[in-house]
């Protein structure tokens, strides 16, 4: 089970009572001024006395309902598990992912190689989570990374991984695979076979019955906000973004606009006057259909 915490504005408040509506339930609880149960997820927003606004998401499938409104959201984690350096530096590949909550851009998986040596060049860039380097340092310091440190970058397109949903595949299945190539093309590149660390997207169970009988590496570990743990995942989390602003840069260029990042509400209101000059299908084709922004636009 997860639990999701984000702090929210007025308007994404707004935004979440919205969509959930047809599934509100009433709350005695202190503070609750909407609650919500869909699927396996329970939906609770809290006020206190100050006015600040924080919405819960808590269920198996939490995760995936707060990227929805927030691009930067993740499991909650014990204040006492997180950590102020990394658990080792020793032989390792790490991967993780971008671009999961985000209504435009591709789907990045990156996995990277980290051995002892790389410590204190690692330590100089002041490498951590991508989450929290601002995008212009990440323009800096990926490029860095690249030239030092054995990868594997894999993107799938929102028109390939519609044709895939549609077709029955789940996001999730796609996205295992993809860490898994990711890791075995890592190995493949440094001929030996090391612990694999992965910023865990999902539960283990459900990773290993998607891979089934398919080629994996021997040792896997999954950590929740696991870049704060390896930094074979902090380094992948750099590379993944940056190869997803560069794939941004481009969409930017090719329709002389620039697309927001994310899915809140000035996606909405974006995708909304994006449709006005460019056809459906076209427009299908550069985003995740699957993501209730879209879908919303066809009821």
């Amino acid at each position: 089970m997860e639990t999701v915490t984000l702090k929210i504005t007025e308007s994404i408040k707004d935004k979440i009572m919205e969509f959930y509506h047809d599934f509100r339930q009433d709350s005695s609880e202190n503070y609750v001024i909407f609650s919500a149960s869909f699927v396996d997820v329970k939906i609770k927003i809290f006020q206190n006395k100050k006015g600040e606004l924080k919405a819960c998401f808590f269920g198996k499938n939490a995760l995936q309902e707060a990227l929805i409104f927030d691009e930067n959201a993740k499991v909650n984690t014990p204040k006492e598990k997180k950590l102020s350096a990394f658990i080792t530096f020793n032989e390792q590949i790490g991967s993780d992912e971008v671009g999961v909550g985000d209504l435009f851009g591709p789907i990045v998986v990156v996995a990277s190689y980290v051995n002892p040596q790389n410590e204190t060049f690692l330590k100089k860039l002041g490498i951590m989570d991508s989450k929290k380097i601002k995008d212009e340092k990440i323009m800096i310091i990926a490029p860095q990374l690249i030239n030092k440190i054995p990868y594997s970058i894999l993107l799938l397109e929102n028109q390939k991984l519609n044709e895939k949903i549609e077709n029955g595949e789940q996001r999730l299945l796609l996205e295992t695979l993809l860490h898994n190539q990711a890791h075995l093309n890592v190995r493949k590149k440094i001929k030996k076979d090391v612990p694999v660390f992965v910023d865990q997207f999902l539960n283990p169970t459900c990773y290993f019955k998607y891979l089934g009988n398919s080629k994996r590496p021997s040792n896997i570990t999954f950590q929740t906000k696991g870049e704060s743990y390896y930094p074979s995942i902090a380094v992948s989390s750099i590379i993944a973004r940056y190869r997803f602003l560069k794939y941004m840069e481009q969409l930017d260029q090719k329709f002389n606009t620039h697309f927001p990042l994310g899915a809140g509400l000035d996606v909405d209101k974006f995708l909304q006057e994006f449709l006005k000059t460019h056809s459906y299908s076209e427009t299908k084709n550069l985003l995740k259909a699957n993501f209730k922004n879209f879908k919303a636009l066809n009821n």
